[in-house]
């Protein structure tokens, strides 16, 4: 996708404001993606809420991140999808 991220708020649990520079806009929870040892400290929402918008993609402290064409993707479909789901679908869109 060629729409930048432009904002990325937390909202409190694991919701987050996504603002594109398209204009497109959603809030999504982003709890089902929070699993493996990467993203356990997220389940802390102090921690959580440090996130910050580094080169177009939202990072934590520890190096955690999640593509912003993920996000969108997700955010268009309404929740967090599956990895193979996930996968799949950017796999046809090479």
């Amino acid at each position: 996708m060629d729409n930048q991220l432009q904002k990325a708020e937390p909202l409190g649990g694991a919701t987050i404001s996504l603002v594109y520079s398209d204009g497109f806009s959603a809030v999504l929870d982003i709890s089902p993606a929070m699993c493996g040892p990467i993203f356990e400290p997220l389940r802390d929402p102090e921690f959580f809420s440090r996130l910050e918008i580094d080169s177009d993609t939202i990072r934590w402290p520890n190096g955690a991140d999640i593509d912003p064409s993920v996000l969108r993707f997700w955010a268009e479909r309404g929740k967090v999808l599956s990895q193979g789901e996930t996968d799949a679908w950017f796999a046809v869109q090479d």
